[in-house]
């Protein structure tokens, strides 16, 4: 457990050495979290949980391997768990919002051609939205009855949803209402066939390369399990804490972290663009 404290901290001095730096990775890091659902929650607040989530995890591996280099690989190791989860919430969340796009924007697109206004149209919309928006989408449905600025309402949306398509389709209602509105219709429509041929091929190329993702999982994690198994051995265990068995251990995490990195690349397609980000 002292081993883990003292990796902590040398992970809180390296983080003091790149506070220089914070500003030109904040807005990206902001803009991540967003997409992974964490609208408005404090960069600070997720750093504090993902070092509580490190420090906990650190102390188990150090009671379970008693192996003196075990503490500051499974801290930094504990690291990628929560972002790990984070990251699958936020593919999750756009594979959500890819199957629901072309639905909404057929909605509120029929609801404008019949003669409504873009409140009616976002209200008819209302009951296909996924979960995750019903609340931001519910307060934009409510502030167009009450004759909020479009412009504002569709910002506020954009900013609470933090999804590509949803920029596409905000940026694409302000510029048609800005214009007139008359060519809105026409202009979802395409959006939408837009949309369904982007999920069709994403989807093919998916499972195209799921067993790169599944293979990478497994390939990182089976060589710690079995480490895990032979430290429960004295003997073991004093052969990993020697130098030579220090030095094998950090080679090996060293090459698991390159390994995953570049099959989990190989395996990952490009993420949609967001077209407008808000400051």
């Amino acid at each position: 457990m002292v081993v883990a404290i003292i990796a902590l901290v040398a992970v809180m001095g390296i983080g003091v050495v790149l506070t220089p730096s914070l500003p030109r990775i904040e807005r990206p890091l902001r803009s991540w979290l967003d997409e992974c659902g964490l609208v408005g929650i404090p960069l600070g607040a997720v750093a504090v949980v993902l070092g509580a989530v490190a420090l906990v995890v650190s102390g188990i591996v150090s009671a379970l391997v008693p192996i003196t280099v075990m503490a500051p690989i499974s801290l930094v190791a504990s690291l990628a768990i929560p972002i790990a989860a984070l990251d699958a919430a936020r593919s999750r969340r756009g594979t959500v919002a890819q199957a629901r796009w072309p639905d909404i924007i057929d909605t509120i697109r029929m609801s404008l051609r019949a003669g409504g206004s873009l409140a009616d149209a976002f209200g008819a919309a209302s009951s296909q939205v996924p979960r995750e928006w019903a609340g931001a989408w519910s307060i934009a449905v409510t502030d167009l009855n009450r004759g909020a600025p479009i412009d504002g309402v569709l910002r506020a949306l954009r900013r609470d949803m933090a999804e590509p398509i949803a920029d596409r389709v905000c940026d694409a209602i302000a510029v048609a209402q800005e214009l007139g509105g008359t060519e809105l219709p026409r202009i979802l429509e395409e959006l939408a066939r837009s949309v369904r041929d982007d999920v069709r091929l994403r989807r093919e190329a998916t499972s195209r390369q799921s067993w790169v993702r599944h293979a990478a999982r497994l390939g990182s994690a089976a060589p710690w399990v079995l480490v895990v198994l032979l430290g429960s051995r004295p003997e073991n265990r004093d052969a990993f804490s020697s130098p030579a068995g220090t030095s094998l251990l950090v080679a090996c995490a060293g090459a698991t972290v390159v390994a995953y990195i570049v099959m989990t690349a190989l395996g990952r397609l490009p993420d949609p663009v967001r077209w407008v980000t808000d400051d």
